[in-house]
């Protein structure tokens, strides 16, 4: 299903990309509750962990007595800084909000004993719902655990990549897993182990329910221009760029460029914006995956 080329104006647009950060917002808040919530009324209080950075800082917290919202954030935020030390600041200051929900919810629930006592309930619900937390944030683009979900984020990917450690998070899921057997007891780490897959069953199917990217094709003369301004201030590099010498419907048809890009459904009107500001004449066509 192919969108005909849309035009609005620039009030319209910032207006609606304002109302996509505060859904964003919103969403990351959400996420971070809901996550919270599973962490800190199930796993912890039954002496279950899950794998990722959630469950090292659950290990940590059992072994300190230390709030687990402390250890959430200390080790959350390095990988967060370098996965977006190149994006733009308002994906920053999202998955910072995120993040900071997630923590503060985690401290505001640690006193709190179990909801239910059975061992395997509190693992299974516990880690549907760190999952769903996880996965609803993944969906608005905000991550909660940089480690403990279905697919890490490309910015991090890149960086273990060239770090030649690409399976690092595995390894991590999975040293955490033994060491939980290690230090609770091997029957902890097989509930520890069943929460940790319910988690990322549940971050799977939350972030794979509906497309969350469109393929975007742009037709533009200001192709360089363009191309730049999305590095700089959106972070995104075409998929592919061609000339199009036949078709083009405005300026020299010569020198008229097509960009293709894969952009996430919420920082759409915030990409359109961007793209319309440098080339009032630009087509976009938005296709539908």
């Amino acid at each position: 299903m192919v969108q005909a080329p849309v035009r609005t104006t620039n009030g319209a647009q910032e207006a609606a990309s304002k109302a996509s950060t505060r859904r964003r917002l919103s969403m990351a808040a959400i996420g971070g509750l809901i996550a919270a919530f599973g962490l800190d009324l199930f796993l912890v209080p039954s002496g279950i962990i899950a794998g990722g950075v959630t469950g090292i800082s659950a290990l940590a917290s059992h072994l300190t007595g230390l709030h687990t919202g402390m250890f959430l954030f200390a080790l959350n935020l390095p990988l967060l800084l370098l996965a977006y030390r190149r994006s733009n600041r308002e994906k920053a200051v999202i998955a910072t909000v995120g993040l900071l929900t997630f923590s503060v919810c985690s401290i505001l629930f640690f006193p709190i004993p179990a909801l239910i006592d059975s061992k395997i309930g509190s693992a299974g619900i516990g880690g549907i719902f760190l999952g769903l937390g996880i996965g609803i944030g993944l969906r608005y683009g905000v991550v909660l655990d940089t480690l403990q979900m279905p697919k890490i984020p490309q910015q991090l990917s890149q960086l273990l990549t060239r770090l030649k450690l690409p399976y690092v998070h595995i390894m991590i899921n999975l040293l955490v897993l033994t060491l939980a057997g290690l230090l609770l007891g091997w029957e902890r780490a097989m509930y520890s182990a069943i929460a940790c897959l319910m988690a990322l069953e549940t971050g799977r199917v939350t972030t794979s329910s509906l497309p969350l990217k469109r393929e975007v094709r742009i037709r533009s003369i200001s192709e360089a221009e363009i191309r730049h301004t999305m590095k700089a201030i959106m972070g995104y590099d075409p998929q592919s760029a061609h000339a199009e010498g036949e078709g083009a419907n405005h300026g020299d048809a010569a020198h008229s460029q097509q960009l293709v890009y894969r952009v996430h459904i919420l920082e759409m009107p915030r990409f359109k914006s961007i793209v319309f500001s440098l080339d009032p004449n630009a087509e976009i066509t938005i296709i539908q995956k």
